[in-house]
């Protein structure tokens, strides 16, 4: 019996010597040397785990909804990864915009188990998540598992997802950010009207008035808008020197850090919005009207001008058959100005806390980047199923007839890469020429390389944001008057604590400049 246990413990330890002279590879390992859309053929894309026979299980939660043959595109995006020996396996989990913020939350609190989901910067932001303790380090994983994605984005792309100097999150570098003072007008519709190109808000509003009137459309063409998620948008004043953050915080490129409520630039934009509010042009139910409900309008084509880009227009064309991407144009009442970009980006991939394999979600996206082929797999699909390849790094989504919608894609708003992107053969040509070049007379912004921590004002954060949806709101999209309703708004926001607020993004900030 000894001797059989001896031969055992000598088989064993044969064992684990053996497993341990093997190198796991890491998933990119050399920079990608990647440019201008071009495939990597230097690095090594793949990421052999040896330590498990099974792929580990990626769920992956982001709003809107889902395409209508995710099984089968994921089905080639997983083979692709086992391929490649990446050990990860992606599930794809929407949930409607309507339901994202609060199931989100939900699951953050509870400590569901999941492993990646989507950040907006600008709707909540990733020190806002960081603050309530909901994320995982990424650092030791990106320094790990991350070489692609630090060869795809540029340093303060990789900033924006850090607070507090760790990594939390995986930035999508997928466009250029200086845009925020824009806005896009259909040129079909001023031709239809015999309108004029405005050069002044007061010039829009006029032509606006007129479209409104004579509209013969579906619906009424309000500007679109989300009321509960509106604070005063850049669209409405004529301040191009600052930045706001966090929807509360005015960085201006001179320094001064201010309450965004307290600023001439939030009174010009509320008494805008109000002048439009009672012209009809803005809907009177705005409060009540959801991100989806917003995202119809702008793909049914009921509209004039939107402080925004639009990404395709497949869908305007049922509405408006002869519509083509070069029905619009540009809206930008400062040129003089230079742009500022306000950080890397607004969108970011996220871990939360309750992931059992954090470093999955940096595996995955260091694949993601590590080729042309593989971000085309995932973002855009099949290539003769989803999409078909055009010169010029012009591509075209492969709609299914009676839905008008793509079998399978994903949206490259979410984990696009400027370097790997095509533009869309239906998409306006201003989108393109302004989302997918670098804008290179922008300035970086004064806080651009900076992420506010709020771990140590979690409750002014929650009390602030509460008093923002409540009492800001409706002044910032015209519902209420802003000369009767701003004291006590600002009364209750320093109640809530947002004095607290500004002090803690003021020093953090000029700590951070300091280092």
């Amino acid at each position: 019996m000894k001797k059989v246990l001896g031969l055992l413990l000598i088989a064993v330890m044969m064992m684990s010597l053996l497993a341990g002279c093997k190198q796991s590879a890491d998933n990119g390992g050399k920079d990608s040397g990647k440019t201008n859309g071009s495939s990597n053929t230097s690095g090594d894309s793949k990421n052999t785990d040896t330590s498990s026979s099974e792929p580990v299980k990626l769920i992956y939660v982001v709003p809107g909804d889902a395409p209508a043959d995710l099984e089968r595109g994921l089905k080639a995006v997983n083979e692709k990864l086992a391929a490649d020996g990446v050990g990860v396996e992606i599930e794809l989990k929407y949930y409607a915009w309507d339901v994202w913020d609060q199931k989100l939350n939900i699951m953050l609190s509870t400590g569901e188990e999941f492993d990646m989901f989507h950040v907006m910067n600008d709707r909540v932001s990733l020190a806002n998540y960081a603050s309530r303790g909901a994320l995982a380090d990424l650092t030791p994983y990106m320094d790990q598992y991350g070489s692609a994605i630090k060869a795809a984005n540029p340093e303060l792309a990789m900033k924006s997802g850090q607070v507090g100097g760790k990594q939390y999150g995986i930035p999508a570098y997928w466009v250029e950010s200086a845009l925020d003072h824009q806005a896009t007008i259909r040129t079909d519709i001023l031709k239809k009207y015999n309108l004029d190109m405005p050069t002044t808000f007061e010039e829009l509003t006029s032509a606006f008035e007129t479209v409104m009137k004579n509209w013969d459309g579906a619906q009424k063409p309000f500007i679109p808008m989300v009321g509960t998620e509106q604070v005063g948008g850049y669209f409405f004043n004529s301040d191009n020197n600052y930045v706001l953050y966090d929807k509360m915080f005015y960085v201006g490129q001179d320094g001064s850090v201010k309450n965004y409520f307290e600023t001439d630039a939030f009174k010009e934009s509320c008494k805008k919005a109000r002048i439009w509010y009672e012209k009809g042009l803005i809907n009177p139910d705005v409060l009540t009207v959801t991100q989806d409900q917003k995202d119809n309008q702008l793909t049914n084509g009921d509209w004039f001008v939107h402080a925004g880009t639009i990404g395709d227009i497949t869908g305007m064309k049922k509405s408006y058959p002869d519509i083509t991407p070069d029905d619009f144009a540009w809206l930008d009442f400062d040129t003089a100005t230079p742009e500022i970009r306000p950080y890397g980006t607004r969108n970011i991939q996220a871990v939360p806390l309750s992931s059992k394999h954090p470093e999955a979600a940096v595996k995955f996206i260091n694949w993601l980047y590590s080729s042309q082929e593989n971000f085309d797999l995932f973002v855009y699909g099949t290539e003769g199923t989803d999409y078909k390849k055009l010169d010029d790094r012009n591509y075209e989504a492969i709609t299914d007839a009676a839905s008008g919608q793509v079998p399978y894609s994903f949206a490259t708003w979410m984990i696009g890469n400027i370097n790997f992107e095509y533009t869309n053969s239906t998409a306006p040509k201003v989108t393109n020429e302004h989302l997918y070049n670098i804008d290179k007379t922008a300035v970086e912004g004064y806080a651009s390389q900076f992420t506010f921590d709020g771990s140590n004002v979690q409750t002014q954060l929650a009390d602030v944001n509460t008093q923002i949806a409540a009492v800001i709101a409706p002044m910032a999209c015209g519902v209420v008057d802003y000369d009767s309703s701003i004291k006590e708004a600002l009364n209750l926001l320093k109640k809530a604590g947002i004095d607290d607020l500004v002090n803690e993004f003021k020093s953090q900030l000029e700590t951070s400049r300091q280092q």
